[in-house]
């Protein structure tokens, strides 16, 4: 015998009594319920789920268009047949229009197995495909959720809306808390305000740490879905604390199933849906609830991953400030002292000294204003990792301020056998941090004498439009496409360090610098061999009107 559930609008007990044997006969065990009004019926559809209505076509109170009418407004799907004892052509047209699925005489009761048979059939199909888009639908919006640009909190708080109210009337989802020994809620979804603030009350006054029966904590414990389909009947605790369980209760819960939330390392927690009043929950919900717990998962282990990458940086910061300002203070003290020995009043009051003592002294002290320089570099890598870059700006000349590092690199180029072609195009003004800008135009020349060392550099200072421009040649080894993607990001580097020294600091900051003045910075192949790396600075605005 096939159980189904058959609500019978009908003011005649005789003809409900007809229709339930032919039913019978078919292989139907038939749960039933007989109405006659709207009221009757409105509360029939509240209470429970039916898989069919019988309906006569005319009561005294009643007819089968206001049936459907009634039926339409709850929006439920469910089937209905009218069958009548005299329904003429016209009658039967009319409830066809207004949704019934089949009409026929009482006399010929012989037929309603067959069309209940069918109507169930396609009902379930109905359901079943609008179950799949409604699911795909959900997990479209749980994936749109999850990859918001929010803290976790927040897309947790989102996420358990994702099901509410259309599959489930209450979502929980609880994340593993070592340090409480057990769960704490951390999102909380109903549409009853009031029952979100008993909720996260409960979660305050009855921590979940002692595993029971059923519920969150044995799902945690046992890394098993659970579904309980009628709590009433089943009768389980999901806590040891009794008066937990009394308010849980009051609740008036109906169904409910948990699933964990799975993380590479171990379970990070427990989702849980509930329904309360009639609607239950069942395998189909259940698999829902399975995949978003995995998605859920999986943004919570790529948040774990976030932290520990965020929390990895910022220690690495933190050295590198502690270490460059350990490492300037005895710098300067060399390089004060490798100064007074190159100074002229020194040299009057020693004599002469070697020129080979000379060429080394001066050797050492171009090492350490390089060292200098990177550790100055590793600073302001670490301030600007920390925020936005502060200008000091002032007024000045580009052209007078790309002379003067020229002119600092004179002695390097001519070490590395590299001489340094100027052109400048004079009266470029702006409103610059000088030594932002100072830093970035001596890291491109710097670059170009490290990269391309026996050939000529040059560089050039134009106006191009509203910007200032410096533009730096070489000849070296030269650039690629792939390459200039990441040289310009923090320790970005095109070539091995064991080829080329260097931090991979210094076009970093050229970056950050134009970013910082409204302008931009860039590189590219030179046409002939080589590489050319190119600053623009916005130029002050009464020149550029």
């Amino acid at each position: 015998m096939r159980p189904v559930r058959v609500l019978v609008v009908e003011d005649n007990p005789d003809d409900e009594v007809l229709m339930l044997r032919e039913l019978r006969r078919a292989g139907f065990l038939p749960e039933t319920r007989r109405v006659q009004s709207a009221e009757s019926l409105r509360a029939a559809l509240v209470e429970q789920d039916w898989d069919i209505i019988l309906s006569d076509f005319c009561m005294p109170r009643f007819t089968a268009l206001e049936v459907l009418k009634v039926l339409k407004a709850t929006g439920l799907d469910i089937p209905v047949i009218v069958v009548s004892g005299s329904i003429g052509e016209d009658e039967a047209v009319e409830a066809m229009k207004a949704g019934a699925r089949d009409y026929f005489a009482k006399g010929r009761l012989t037929r309603l197995a067959a069309a209940v048979e069918r109507e169930l059939a396609e009902a379930r199909a109905r359901r079943e495909r609008a179950r799949a888009e409604l699911d795909r639908g959900l997990l479209a919006q749980a994936s749109e959720v999850l990859v918001e640009p929010l803290d976790l909190e927040e897309r947790l708080s989102r996420l358990a809306w994702v099901p509410v109210p259309r599959v489930a009337d209450l979502c929980v989802i609880f994340l593993h808390e070592e340090r409480r020994g057990g769960l704490r809620i951390s999102a909380v979804a109903h549409r009853d305000e009031a029952i979100r603030s008993h909720l996260w009350e409960m979660d305050r006054r009855f921590p979940l740490t002692s595993a029971v029966e059923a519920g969150p904590l044995r799902v945690l414990s046992t890394a098993e879905p659970e579904l309980v389909v009628d709590l009433q009947a089943a009768r389980v605790s999901v806590t040891s604390s009794p008066e937990h369980q009394r308010a849980l209760d009051a609740l008036g819960l109906r169904s409910a199933l948990s699933v964990p939330l799975r993380g590479r390392s171990g379970l990070l927690g427990v989702l849980s849906l509930a329904t309360q009043g009639a609607r239950t929950l069942g395998p189909v919900d259940l698999s829902l609830a399975q995949e978003l717990a995995r998605r859920a998962g999986l943004s919570l282990e790529n948040a774990r991953l976030l932290r520990e990458v965020q929390d990895a940086v910022r220690l690495r910061d933190e050295f590198l400030v502690v270490a460059a300002h350990e490492l300037r203070t005895p710098l300067t003290t060399l390089r004060l002292q490798l100064g007074s020995l190159l100074s002229p009043a020194t040299r009057e009051r020693l004599g002469a000294m070697p020129p080979e003592v000379e060429t080394r002294l001066e050797r050492s002290m171009r090492q350490v204003l390089r060292l200098g320089t990177l550790v100055e570099g590793l600073l302001d890598v670490s301030r600007l990792g920390a925020g936005d870059v502060v200008l000091s700006l002032e007024r000045f000349e580009l052209a007078e301020l790309v002379s003067e590092v020229v002119e600092r690199y004179g002695a390097e180029a001519a070490a590395a056998g590299s001489p340094v072609r100027l052109t400048c195009e004079a009266g470029l003004w702006g409103r610059w941090d000088r030594l932002r800008v100072e830093q970035a135009v001596a890291a491109l020349v710097s670059n170009a004498l490290k990269f391309a060392p026996g050939h000529p550099v040059e560089v050039a200072v134009t106006r191009v439009g509203r910007m200032g421009r410096v533009q730096v040649d070489d000849r070296g080894i030269g650039i690629t496409e792939d390459q200039v993607k990441h040289i310009f990001e923090r320790f970005g580097r095109a070539v091995s360090s064991r080829s080329y020294g260097g931090l991979g600091l210094g076009l970093y900051l050229v970056r950050r610098s134009a970013e910082a003045h409204g302008g931009r910075a860039w590189a590219g192949p030179r046409e002939g061999g080589g590489a050319r790396f190119t600053l623009d600075l916005p130029l002050e605005k009464e020149r550029r009107e």
